[in-house]
């Protein structure tokens, strides 16, 4: 995987620069459709640019190759929530909080599952 390009979809990501950097992760993905944290950046993209469900498949795609990762996980939770997804957003949540109890994901996912 080209970090230096990675990183340059992230910055381009966080600058709001959703025009570049979709594309970008794109390319990327196309290069390595295992990267998920190519997935996990689209799929940000994709949801602050409002098309849901595609952020959706996104999000699932980097889950599959990294189904443990707490950062995806709890994107995709926040996501379904936002979406009004409360059953399939209650697992997400508990299983981030059963996978590292400690983790700052986990203390997030204890706020949302307040609300169940």
């Amino acid at each position: 995987m080209a970090a230096p390009e990675l990183q340059e979809a992230h910055q381009q990501r966080l600058g709001g620069d959703y025009d570049n950097a979709i594309p970008a992760y794109r390319q990327l993905i196309e290069l390595d459709g295992a990267c998920a944290e190519a997935w996990w950046g689209l799929a940000m993209c994709l949801m602050n640019i409002g098309e849901f469900d595609e952020a959706l498949e996104a999000f699932e795609k980097s889950l599959e190759i990294s189904p443990e990762n707490l950062k995806f996980l709890l994107d995709l939770g926040k996501l379904q929530t936002m979406l009004g997804m409360f059953d399939e957003a209650k697992p997400v949540f508990e299983k981030i909080v059963a996978l590292d109890g400690s983790a700052r994901e986990a203390d997030e996912a204890r706020n949302q599952l307040r609300y169940y």
